[in-house]
């Protein structure tokens, strides 16, 4: 376990000397760090970097950006002079940002990996190089009423048997709410139907092989149509679960991002794995959150300095963790008794062991749209899946190249 260096400025600039080389040009270190996040992580980040901002007299200067713009407005302004030090997002940013030069890399010099989850770094990585300092990871995972399914399934065929007798008992409106065209929500269930994006190998994502209508898929296409033909998925539920809120749907897909809402509905409740299908294992996607730092970043020794001394460690991502409910990076903080005293987060970290990385090359932003109108067309029923996803990895190919 790391400890943090709350030392005086002058402690910042031992640090600017032994960082010189990882800057260019030279610059000594300001007393201002400027991060761009949304709106959902500012306050946050100010609080937990209060103590450091205090003892240091540098001011962490947080400004809230539109989390959709964020990267758009880091590649024009950064070169200007005008952008951040810092910008804090997703780990699926850093291929474009990286490929457009807007990124600085994080070097061996400024933080010490292997005391992060293995998974947030690579997540983090970039053809071979480390372009964020992480503090976070996510994952979906099965949210079951227990009133209406006193049990998590253990397989799809009983989450298929326990909506079928609600339905028949008109206990429940849909069995599964997932979000309407959203992929990411629906990949556990596309990976178990045999579904992927891009193949992986030791040298990385693989586009060439698109896995969208992949043979397995291609297989099982007709088990998705009945899925929403019978009412086991939902086809119109939006980010606010309706029916299982209101206790018509045993089953919803969804993050931590919702533990608030849930611990607060008053429903009897538990976090579990997705089930297989017919042995297929239902596979999310990893998302990990990271702190990266411009390029043309102004003041860079400090915001160097503060990813050493703040965003890595202990204190600062368990004080994240409690205040976004999400599972911290840094090993020595998911052992800390905030963390491990919650059975939401166990269950959260059983299931996400058992996923994927969301991919985090360019090439990702070219399959969204096609994706997700291809699960609107099934749930429309303007489309069998097997035309619909044909129709999506046709699509996706062409775009990808």
């Amino acid at each position: 376990m790391t400890k943090k260096r709350l030392g005086v400025l002058s402690a910042i600039a031992t640090a600017a000397l032994a960082l010189t080389a990882l800057v260019v040009p030279a610059q000594a270190a300001s007393k201002n760090v400027v991060v761009w996040c949304d709106e959902q992580r500012s306050a946050g980040i100010k609080g937990a970097s209060a103590a450091w901002s205090k003892s240091t007299g540098v001011t962490v200067t947080v400004v809230v950006k539109d989390f959709g713009k964020m990267r758009d407005d880091l590649i024009t302004a950064g070169p200007k002079g005008l952008g951040p030090d810092i910008v804090v997002g997703p780990h699926d940013w850093v291929g474009q940002l990286a490929a457009s030069g807007a990124l600085q890399p994080i070097t061996t010099a400024l933080i010490n990996r292997s005391l992060f989850s293995a998974s947030a770094i690579q997540a983090f990585q970039y053809k071979g190089t480390l372009y964020g300092v992480p503090y976070n990871i996510e994952n979906v995972a099965l949210f079951v009423n227990k009133k209406l399914s006193p049990t998590a399934p253990a397989t799809f065929a009983d989450l298929e048997a326990t909506w079928a007798k609600l339905k028949a008992s008109g206990d429940a409106k849909v069995g599964l709410e997932i979000p309407y065209g959203d992929p990411y929500h629906h990949t556990p269930v596309f990976s178990a139907l045999g579904g992927y994006v891009f193949g992986s190998g030791a040298t990385g994502w693989n586009t060439r092989d698109i896995g969208i209508f992949s043979s397995a898929f291609a297989a099982n296409a007709s088990k998705l149509d009945g899925m929403y033909s019978s009412g086991l998925l939902s086809k119109s539920s939006n980010y606010d679960f309706v029916q299982w809120f209101a206790g018509k749907a045993p089953f919803m897909i969804t993050g931590p991002w919702n533990l608030d809402k849930v611990q607060k509905s008053g429903i009897d409740y538990m976090i579990a794995s997705v089930p297989p299908y017919n042995g297929t294992a239902a596979k999310p996607w990893i998302g990990v959150n990271g702190f990266m730092m411009s390029k043309f970043a102004p003041n860079k020794l400090t915001a160097q300095t503060y990813l050493r001394d703040v965003v890595a460690t202990t204190d600062f991502q368990v004080a994240m963790f409690k205040l976004g409910n999400r599972m911290p990076a840094f090993t020595a903080a998911q052992a800390d008794p905030a963390v491990t005293s919650s059975k939401d987060f166990a269950a959260f970290g059983a299931y996400g062991s058992t996923g994927i990385p969301m991919p985090n090359i360019p090439q990702m932003d070219k399959v969204w749209s096609d994706w997700g109108n291809a699960f609107k067309a099934v749930a429309d029923g303007k489309a069998t899946a097997a035309a619909a996803f044909k129709l999506a990895a046709d699509n996706i190919k062409k775009s990808v190249g």
